[in-house]
């Protein structure tokens, strides 16, 4: 069997407080805190200081430096004098998994960041061969992930990388210094509640984001799977635009670090580090598939080399982003062991911010874009923001988002979807959010999020309908035209004998009078329905009119005798076939208007709204979308006359609204009052309270999971230089000024 299937075949160790590995962290923690404070005291004075350093950096002299790529030796030289000497910033330094993360800046300013081997502490009864294994463990470990590096660097979403070397005789790495934070911290600024849950269209955002980057380590060789996606490893660059810039914009720039358990899936990369050392690689706990905490499973060396590991580790940060809690509880008093508690147990059921936050208003205050979507469809149903219909209406949009996430978390990695997938059906949730969001208030189907919408997902919810409609009208009317006039034909001329009673007369039939009167019964039909299509009275109508013409027109056929014929079935057939023919649009009509309105006003996911007297017409929803509160224009709902409907509505919405409203709609009172100066101070307390609420300070409920990690990469990885003057939130939507005009205008032309 080749080396590459041989990785990660070991029974994994997971990383507790109080474990050895722990000790041994914590110990080479307290090696580096003190070298740092010999050195600060070593520079206590200005006069020792030769190079004119600040308090708290120091000198660094790499050796034996290495490129990670080919180059010319007359660039090689060059290059390499960039990193001979380093200037350390020692309030920096933060642990990395295997090393220590330092910003550091060369003579020409700059500014990289250097990771350095944590070389493991011997133990007091340790022998030799004992610790020298595992010194060479640990090197060799650090030496693959500088490969693993080496593979995505130049990749956009991945630092990139400089070289390797020695420093003081421990391997270091030299990388890009990513400005910015981790994800974890990114998701405590975006927080929207205390349980730290992220607005779902931003989780969704980043979710998105972060798959696309899944998706490049694709074009990696023949493959690279990071089998370690945790928000700590995770960053968001803040060197352009701050996080809640990004926010605002709709788009993250994210990148993906610590690459200590990472694989490359190319056959000529070496990946015996498993099979050589006996160790496997870390995975976070929380975020880790289920293939990635036993070696029991079949064939597991292969599952451990497959890229649906990262889509379920992707999936369990955005799970978290949305609920702001992990999927599977891995509280420490459990007793099953976590593959059991992943391969056993459902994921806890998702709950976003809009089911949950006790204040729609102020949350709507954080989510502009849903607010403008739900004021739109508010001035028509007269919603307030803590109405249990606009709550329902966001939660049922939200739950497109849930089915994309729980679909990745499938204990079997064949039921997983792809991370490309995922990435499109994130981005379809995004960009069709709002208008979900107005279709959901209204009733009416959900655009999907599983590929490109289509024509019959994007047009009016009856178009389907009125294109059978027209089809099948127009099929009809061929049939009654084909069978009146071959009948005219076939009868034209032929004698007929008249019986009434005792009277007798004897007549030759004329081809026009044949198709007058086999077109009799269509055109009775068409002229009682008149103008009201798609209406049951139009129906009922136009269906009495046609009937009754047909029995008129068969009893007159019974009267005469056709020479020639035996029977009079030929002529009823012919009757029968222009009547139905005719009868058919008026089906049609019915049955694709009037009967799926009745239909979905019985089947809708939310019910309709009810018409309420308001101080504000269009609720306030339509008050936070506008930004004015002053308006005070009351809400009228009638079914709507003939011919006023758009053509994106049609006939069907109008029968909606003549067949389903069950008689006179209510109407609001139209006088504005005088003063609303308790509303607005009432809404103008809310609001202040919206925005002050930062959610950058807001406290997360329970430890943070990237501390409960697996074997060698335990800590957290750095989070390089994170920025601490991140505004933390939008401000709200109230700088959007719309006149009161504009609202009342709004709300007459819908």
């Amino acid at each position: 069997m080749s080396e590459q299937h041989d990785d990660m075949t070991e029974e994994p160790v997971y990383r507790t407080p109080g474990s050895a590995d722990a000790t041994d962290e914590a110990s080479s923690l307290a090696r580096a805190e003190q070298g740092r404070t010999r050195r600060l005291d070593r520079r206590g004075s200005a006069a020792w200081n030769p190079w004119g350093l600040s308090v708290g950096m120091h000198r660094i002299r790499l050796e034996q430096f290495e490129e990670p790529y080919r180059m010319p030796d007359d660039e090689r030289s060059a290059y390499r004098r960039r990193f001979i000497t380093l200037f350390a910033d020692d309030d920096t330094a933060r642990r990395g998994g295997l090393g220590m993360v330092t910003r550091v800046s060369n003579a020409m300013g700059e500014v990289y960041a250097l990771k350095v081997l944590i070389e493991p502490e011997r133990a007091e009864d340790e022998d030799d061969a004992a610790y020298e294994t595992r010194r060479a463990a640990a090197r060799a470990a650090f030496r693959a992930e500088y490969e693993s590096h080496r593979a995505v660097s130049g990749f956009k979403g991945f630092p990139r990388l400089y070289g390797f070397a020695q420093v003081n005789g421990s391997p270091a790495i030299v990388m890009e210094w990513v400005e910015g934070v981790t994800l974890a911290q990114a998701r405590r600024m975006l927080a929207v509640d205390d349980e730290g849950r992220c607005a779902p269209l931003t989780a969704a955002r980043l979710g998105r984001d972060l798959f696309d980057l899944l998706v490049r380590l694709e074009l990696v060789g023949d493959g690279f799977v990071h089998r370690d996606i945790s928000p700590a490893n995770v960053m968001v660059r803040t060197a352009h635009l701050s996080v809640a810039e990004q926010d605002a914009e709709g788009a993250f720039d994210l990148c993906l670090i610590d690459f200590g358990s990472s694989v490359n899936l190319d056959p000529a990369h070496d990946t015996s580090f498993t099979s050589r050392f006996s160790t496997m690689r870390c995975a976070t706990l929380g975020y880790a598939p289920p293939e990635m905490l036993t070696s029991d499973l079949p064939h597991v060396a292969r599952l451990r080399m497959s890229q649906k590991i990262d889509v379920y580790a992707a999936a369990s940060v955005l799970y978290e982003l949305v609920s702001g809690a992990l999927p599977f509880d891995m509280g420490v008093a459990r007793d099953a062991s976590p593959f059991r508690i992943k391969t056993d147990e459902q994921p806890r059921a998702l709950t976003s911010a809009h089911m949950t936050h006790p204040d729609m208003a102020a949350l709507l205050l954080r989510e502009p874009e849903v607010a403008i979507a739900a004021g739109r469809a508010s001035l028509d149903l007269s919603l307030g923001p803590d109405s249990a219909e606009l709550r329902d209406a966001l939660s049922l949009v939200d739950g497109q988002l849930f089915d994309l996430v729980l679909a990745c978390l499938k204990p079997r990695q064949d039921e997983r979807p792809t991370a490309e997938a995922m990435r499109d059906g994130l981005a379809a949730f995004c960009n069709h959010y709002a208008q979900n969001a107005e279709r959901a208030l209204r009733g009416e189907r959900l655009l999907p999020c599983t590929g490109e919408a289509s024509w019959f997902d994007t047009a009016s919810p009856y178009a389907m309908n009125r294109l059978v409609s027209a089809v099948g009208g127009a099929i009809a009317v061929a049939v009654l035209a084909a069978c009146t006039a071959t009948t005219a034909v076939l009868l034209d001329g032929v004698p007929v004998v008249w019986r009434l009673g005792q009277l007798t007369w004897r007549s030759e039939l004329s081809g026009f009078a044949v198709a007058a009167a086999l077109m009799l019964p269509a055109l009775a039909g068409w002229a009682a329905r008149g103008r009201l299509r798609g209406t049951r009275e139009g129906f009922l109508r136009g269906s009495t009119a046609c009937i009754a013409t047909t029995v008129a027109l068969l009893a007159a056929a019974s009267l005469g005798s056709i020479s020639g014929l035996n029977s009079s079935h030929a002529v009823v057939s012919a009757i029968l076939t222009a009547a139905s023919a005719g009868w058919c649009p008026l089906v049609l009509d019915f049955a694709m208007t009037v009967a799926p309105a009745i239909i979905a006003e019985a089947r809708r996911a939310l019910p309709r709204a009810r018409v309420q007297a308001a101080a504000m017409g269009g609720g306030a929803c339509a008050a936070v979308a506008s930004g004015g509160f002053d308006t005070a224009a009351a809400a009228v709902t009638a079914p709507l006359a003939p011919g006023a409907l758009s053509d994106e509505d049609g006939a069907a919405d109008e029968a909606v609204g003549a067949e389903c409203a069950g008689g006179p709609a209510d109407t609001v009172g139209a006088d504005e009052p005088a003063d609303h100066s308790d509303e607005r101070d009432a809404i103008g307390e809310r609001t202040a309270d919206a925005v002050h609420h930062d959610s950058g300070d807001a406290p997360i409920n329970g430890a943070d999971p990237a501390d409960n990690r697996l074997m060698i990469d335990g800590a957290e990885s750095v989070a390089h230089n994170a920025i601490g003057n991140e505004t933390g939130m939008k401000t709200g939507i109230n700088s959007i000024d719309y006149s009161d005009e504009e609202v009342r205008d709004a709300a007459d032309e819908r």
